[in-house]
């Protein structure tokens, strides 16, 4: 018949759609989220998400939104299939950055210089990362962000302090790879600053928007270490320049 071809034809495209349940599952898994940490983070019912999952049910344009809005990711990584897409079929991606050059955003404790920064949608964020801060009164609390980060001490000692382990300190040519969602911070435990090359990595596409966000807000104001009064802290200049 007529419409036979059509048909197989029809079904052949849709083959290659990109399979929503699956994506999400992946990401989700990815970050160990359950279905109840993505319906806290959505709105979206269990029930709901799991029958997407499952592809029992198709999201509407509105529910993909609210997936995307929740998890702060971009339309496009939800919707896009792994290959035939123009973003998954660049292969030969190339930037280079020379002498430490790049976007910069700075407080009086820390500079931090985004490398490559003319890439986007990068998997892995390089920043070199001057330290001057040397108390946590200085900095104000630990942070956290989505991911895990590779740290590099380039020049100078670091004290890495985090949630679950004592400081350590990590001279010139010492590195350390960290989960980024448990609270962190850097200290310089030198006479001088402390310069570290940071990576940081995610599945999250828009990862180096998100980590700039983070920071501009967290440089932009200043913080009180817990238990410590607001006139211990040291007031702290808001500067940031580029982007």
């Amino acid at each position: 018949m007529a419409g036979e071809p059509r048909k197989a034809a029809k079904a052949d495209k849709s083959a290659n759609y990109p399979k929503i349940g699956g994506l999400l599952k992946d990401r989700r898994n990815y970050h160990g989220w359950t279905l109840a940490d993505v319906h806290r983070m959505t709105g979206i019912s269990v029930s709901a998400l799991s029958k997407i999952e499952n592809d029992a049910m198709s999201p509407t344009y509105s529910t993909i939104l609210q997936l995307c809005d929740g998890l702060n990711i971009e339309i496009g990584d939800l919707l896009n299939p792994s290959s035939g897409s123009t973003q998954a079929s660049i292969m030969g991606r190339r930037s280079i950055s020379r002498q430490h050059e790049g976007n910069t955003l700075e407080d009086e404790n820390y500079v931090y210089t985004y490398l490559c920064s003319d890439v986007a949608h990068k998997r892995i964020v390089p920043m070199v990362v001057t330290v001057s801060a040397r108390t946590m009164q200085e900095v104000g609390d630990l942070w956290s962000h989505v991911g895990e980060e590779y740290i590099y001490v380039l020049s100078g000692a670091l004290k890495l302090v985090t949630a679950l382990y004592e400081p350590t300190l990590l001279g010139a040519g010492d590195s350390v790879y960290i989960d980024s969602t448990m609270p962190h911070a850097y200290l310089s435990a030198g006479a001088g600053d402390a310069k570290i090359l940071v990576m940081c990595s995610s599945a999250t596409p828009n990862l180096a928007q998100t980590l700039r966000e983070i920071l501009k807000e967290r440089l932009s104001k200043g913080g009180v270490v817990e238990g410590e009064s607001a006139s211990a802290t040291k007031p702290r200049k808001k500067k940031t320049r580029g982007d």
